[in-house]
Formats: structure tokens, C-alpha cells, sequence
């Protein structure tokens, strides 16, 4: 009897690259929204530092103008902030989009894996049946022979 051969195994190795490529996309992607949060974080923390040294030039008394910048400085790292959070959500969503992908393709690739296990089990008990055949055969001319 011939070798077992799958003869979707083409599919199933595209499968297995898929998975694979998804994988690192997706490790990717969470990588840079660690971080984008690390950089969050430590603009929330430099904006509560600026906020605490403007409270304490307004409590000692300073110039408008100082208040001025202050304001305008305050809002950039606002605005900073801002941006950054809309970035991880959209690096969320993004990395949503390739979960799903990622789990679509593991659902495919392990139903081509279930096929492939059941027909090399239908393969062995060919093989089995055949190779018994053979020996009934060989038992057979024994005794036959042997009379």
C-alpha cells in the first residue's frame, strides 16, 4: 500500500503560516500598546508634576504671563494625553480585529488537523486490514502446501 499522503496538507501548511504571521501581528501590536501606556503614564505623571509647580508659583505669586505659558503648557501635555489614549484605543481595536483573525484561523486550521487525524486513522486500518489479507493469504498457501 502506498505511503499516506494529506492531500489537503497544502492548505493546512497556509494555515499553519497564517497562524503563525497573525501571531506575531499580534504580538506586535500589543507590544506598542504597552508601550503607548508606559508613555501615557508618564505623561499623566509630568502633568500632575507641572500642575504642582504652577500651584506653587501662583501660592508664592508670579506674573500673568508666567500663568499664561503655564495654561498653554498645560493643555499641550492635555492634548498629548489626549492623542495617547486615542491611540491605544485604536491599537485595541486593532489588536480586537487580529484576535479574531487569529481565532478563525486557529478554527480552521484544527478542523484540517481533525480531518488529517481521521484519515491516516482510516489509512492505518486499510493498511491493517491489507497487511491481515496478506498473511491469511500466506497461511492459506501454508496449508495448502502442506497437504
Amino acid at each position: 500500500m502506498k505511503k499516506f499522503e494529506f492531500n489537503l496538507q497544502p492548505i493546512l501548511n497556509l494555515k499553519e503560516q497564517s497562524e503563525k504571521i497573525e501571531k506575531e501581528r499580534l504580538s506586535k501590536i500589543m507590544a506598542e500598546i504597552n508601550l503607548q501606556k508606559e508613555k501615557l503614564h508618564n505623561l499623566t505623571k509630568h502633568l500632575n508634576e507641572v500642575l504642582e509647580e504652577r500651584k506653587d508659583e501662583i501660592s508664592k505669586g508670579t506674573t500673568a504671563l508666567k500663568i499664561a505659558e503655564s495654561d498653554a503648557y498645560v493643555r499641550k501635555i492635555q492634548q498629548m494625553i489626549e492623542d495617547k489614549r486615542n491611540l491605544i484605543k485604536k491599537l485595541e481595536k486593532d489588536a480586537d480585529i487580529v484576535k479574531e483573525n487569529l481565532l478563525k484561523i486557529s478554527k480552521e486550521k484544527k478542523v484540517l488537523e481533525n480531518l488529517r487525524e481521521k484519515q491516516f486513522t482510516e489509512y492505518q486500518y486499510l493498511l491493517n486490514l491489507e497487511q491481515n489479507k496478506v498473511i491469511d493469504e500466506q497461511i492459506s498457501f501454508r496449508v495448502a502446501k502442506s497437504y
